[in-house]
């Protein structure tokens, strides 16, 4: 098939406008508490992301909240990136930062790793499966569910379900990240590529390579729908098809085989715009940002008292080293 194309220098660790109840030069303005004004557009697409990596509402709302009160404190400094077009993936490179340090203590946690004092590290108990994987209820439920409401796990159930992508099943970890960058969040590949650390011709290249896979699985849904074919109906089950990887592999395997299974996907697939390719056209939803939540974070975030800052390269952009968390277990050993 074919494809179309410096941690804090004041020791609370926030900046002194903060506590004098009024902004600092180059900050954005802030409400007496809560989310700065300058973020409000942008809350709904980091909640969605957050949420899309972490899997679980309570993290995904602590990692936002840390995202904002660290974007917060670059605008007081004057380190965030001076041009426009660079805020929106500047704060997606923060939520990611948030969100791969709080995967990898939770990791830790679910290992038993323990720590200088000798306890298991604290951490949310549900082991997320981290950027660019298929979201979906966490493998455990968190403690605070217990005190949640009928209608609040309903509809958390909900939200989780509106960020399934089926079609996205055979990416790596990697492209399904990029992917949903490109088409859920309408970022383009320079944008991308500042958020995943990586040049834009590296990006299209990934991209597209992410496409062709979205196209050759939607291929293979196509055909499952037509039921033409009784190998894939043996395969497929039934009609509630729950696509995992290994079926896909071997739907997308049997549709390449099978003459009789090809021609129905070039048929149904004739003049279709892949995802990924064409984010224009492409709808995923986004989930809306519960902002009083929001709210709470970002002051649960504000008063922590270890406040953690990444390394920054020369344009603002946090460095994501997947490696340090490992580094720095070695030496405490």
């Amino acid at each position: 098939m074919t494809s179309r194309r410096e941690h804090p220098t004041d020791p609370t660790g926030a900046p002194p406008a903060h506590r004098k109840g009024r902004t600092g030069p180059g900050e954005p303005a802030t409400r007496e508490s809560g989310t700065p004004h300058a973020y409000e557009p942008h809350l709904d697409g980091l909640f969605t992301y957050c949420l899309s990596v972490m899997c679980e509402h309570e993290a995904a709302l602590a990692a936002l909240g840390e995202t904002l009160i660290l974007a917060d404190r670059q605008h007081a400094r004057g380190r965030a990136p001076q041009d426009a077009t660079a805020t929106r993936p500047w704060l997606y490179a923060l939520a990611r930062w948030a969100c791969l340090r709080r995967l990898a203590h939770r990791a830790a946690a679910c290992a038993g790793t323990t720590f200088g004092t000798g306890r298991v590290a604290d951490g949310p108990a549900p082991c997320a499966p981290g950027p660019g994987k298929t979201p979906g209820v966490p493998a455990s439920p968190a403690a605070g569910h217990t005190l949640l409401d009928d209608a609040t796990r309903a509809r958390r159930r909900r939200e989780l379900a509106t960020l399934a992508w089926p079609e996205a099943a055979g990416t790596t970890a990697e492209q399904r990240e990029a992917l949903e960058l490109s088409v859920r969040h309408r970022l383009t590949p320079a944008q991308i590529g500042a958020v995943l650390s990586m040049s834009t011709g590296e990006t299209e290249d990934l991209l597209m390579k992410a496409a062709c896979e979205v196209e050759r699985t939607r291929a293979a849904l196509r055909v499952v729908e037509s039921g033409g074919c009784p190998a894939v109906t043996r395969l497929a089950g039934d009609d509630r098809l729950l696509l995992g990887t290994a079926l896909r592999r071997e739907l997308v395997r049997h549709v390449d085989e099978c003459p009789q299974c090809r021609r129905a996907a070039e048929r149904a697939m004739a003049g279709v715009s892949w995802p990924g390719t064409a984010p224009a056209t492409a709808t995923l939803a986004l989930v809306e940002a519960p902002r009083r939540a929001v709210d709470a974070a970002v002051e649960l975030a504000r008063g922590a008292r270890a406040q953690r800052t990444p390394r920054f390269d020369r344009n603002g952009f946090p460095v994501c080293d997947p490696n340090r968390p490992a580094r720095r277990e070695r030496l405490r050993g």
